[in-house]
């Protein structure tokens, strides 16, 4: 039986994750990404909401919008690169552990 099959599910998980986190060399997780990302449009919403009902908090309020719409951008798309990442990693583990599984079988026929 290989290493793999003899984790637990959490073990298991466990091991995916500290692995991502080595690859990931110390950045943040996509769930990390989105958190900031989501919390930032929630403030982008409410400057245009604000902006809409001709409350202006910021002196140029029309760039601090354009700015934060960059930042969420960018925000975004480190999300994205990040979760391309982390599925990456666990379909290449989930690939090996299928083989392992089958070459397994296959032995036992």
């Amino acid at each position: 039986m290989s290493d793999t099959n003899r984790f637990t599910h959490e073990q298991l998980e466990a091991e995916i994750d500290a692995l991502i986190e080595e690859i990931l060399e110390g950045q943040p997780r996509a769930a990390q990404w989105r958190e900031w990302r989501e919390a930032l449009e929630e403030r982008l919403q409410h400057l245009i909401d604000m902006r809409e009902r001709g409350i202006i908090e910021h002196d140029d309020l029309d760039e601090y919008i354009r700015d934060l719409e960059e930042k969420v951008q960018a925000l975004r798309e480190q999300e994205i690169i990040t979760e391309f990442v982390e599925q990456q990693i666990r379909a290449i583990i989930g690939k090996v552990r299928l083989e392992q599984a089958l070459g397994e079988e296959l032995e036992m026929l």
